[in-house]
């Protein structure tokens, strides 16, 4: 069906149809041991939930070279590594992203009540019961860095919900001390994120035309081979739709159309991109970095954080790219925490 988003001063504009999901499961955790972190906790939360993956389900996970037939064939492999086959299009995006707790604080003692958040992207649902079924493990594994006893701290994962951020909605995964598993999620859908955007439209409209993006954790976009320093509204909205184009494509329904047709970046966004303009900038550089498994190595996260306020003479082009990056996150190592934001109008906030 094709939506439309109207003004009381402008005429019909076809919106885009991109058929993806997005499913965010919020662990509900309880330190058992004191648990110490790194400043920015997205680094130990990917490495506590990807270890127990990978000892638990992976049969090859001390192979330093897998077999590429086991990759195809491994769900964990498949949900970690996401290797690029020549039919994938675009650049290889992992079907999940993380949201780590968001504070500061350098140790969380025993009894102390914190959540994550891990979201599934399209048919990456199929996940969901190793999620689930390693969040005990992950527990006991520990999380953060070693403490004084060598080894990370522990926690109990009580429970396990879903959480529509659009709507409100939500569904109970696992229940506080329940054995039992249910399997129904509280997905977002494109039609959610463009009922999002003509609210957002018609606030615009009486601001100004001021849209704030607020960037809650470093948000790390490139221009070829060199780091975009700051807020740039062209790089972050073409980052955010070739995020979305990616995901679409590779865990949903395939490439988004307009009309029926095709959608093309240099037609449907970039003219509307190249008119943004920034109000004001209060973003700084986040230098942070955590060890990449992968690159057996330390990887650098560092991004612009803050807030940055942009005009433009129509937004209704872009706000469903960008309502959609409050759910997936943007740029570089969203599995690790990297890239949230939100949206905000006045007093209207969405994400972040």
């Amino acid at each position: 069906m094709m939506h439309t988003q109207t003004t009381t001063d402008s005429a019909p504009w076809p919106a885009p149809e991109v058929a993806l999901t997005a499913h965010h499961l919020v662990f509900h955790c309880r330190a058992v041991e004191p648990i110490y972190w790194h400043p920015f906790k997205g680094s130990a939360v990917r490495g506590a939930f990807a270890s127990v993956l990978r000892r638990s389900f992976c049969p090859e996970w001390r192979s330093t070279e897998t077999d590429p037939i086991h990759m195809q064939l491994c769900p964990v492999c498949q949900m970690l590594a996401a290797p690029k086959e020549e039919t994938t299009p675009g650049d290889v995006r992992r079907p999940y992203a993380i949201r780590p707790p968001l504070d500061q604080r350098p140790i969380y003692e025993p009894g102390e009540a914190f959540t994550f958040t891990i979201t599934l992207f399209g048919e990456s649902l199929v996940y969901l019961p190793y999620l689930v079924l390693a969040a005990s493990s992950m527990g006991a594994a520990g999380m953060g860095r070693k403490g004084e006893r060598g080894r990370r701290g522990r926690f109990q994962v009580e429970s396990i919900t879903s959480v529509n951020a659009l709507t409100g909605e939500t569904a109970t995964l696992l229940e506080a001390g329940a054995s039992t598993v249910h399997a129904a999620t509280a997905p977002v859908t494109h039609g959610q994120v463009l009922a999002a955007a003509e609210e957002a439209v018609d606030l615009l409209a009486e601001h100004g035309n001021r849209l704030t993006i607020h960037f809650v954790t470093p948000t790390r976009l490139t221009r070829g081979e060199h780091k975009v320093s700051g807020p740039e509204p062209f790089q972050v909205i073409k980052a955010s739709v070739l995020r979305i184009l990616d995901l679409a494509a590779q865990y949903g329904g395939g490439r988004p159309t307009v009309d029926g047709r095709p959608f093309h970046l240099k037609t449907d966004v970039y003219p509307y991109a190249n008119q943004v303009e920034v109000n004001a900038d209060h973003t700084r550089w986040w230098d942070v970095s955590g060890f990449s498994g992968r690159l057996g190595r330390e990887q650098k996260l560092g991004g612009f954080v803050g807030q940055a306020t942009f005009t433009a003479q129509d937004w209704r082009p872009l706000l469903p790219w960008l309502i959609w990056i409050t759910q997936t996150q943007v740029g570089k190592n969203a599995v690790k925490g990297s890239g949230i934001v939100g949206l905000s109008v006045g007093a209207w906030r969405l994400g972040g």
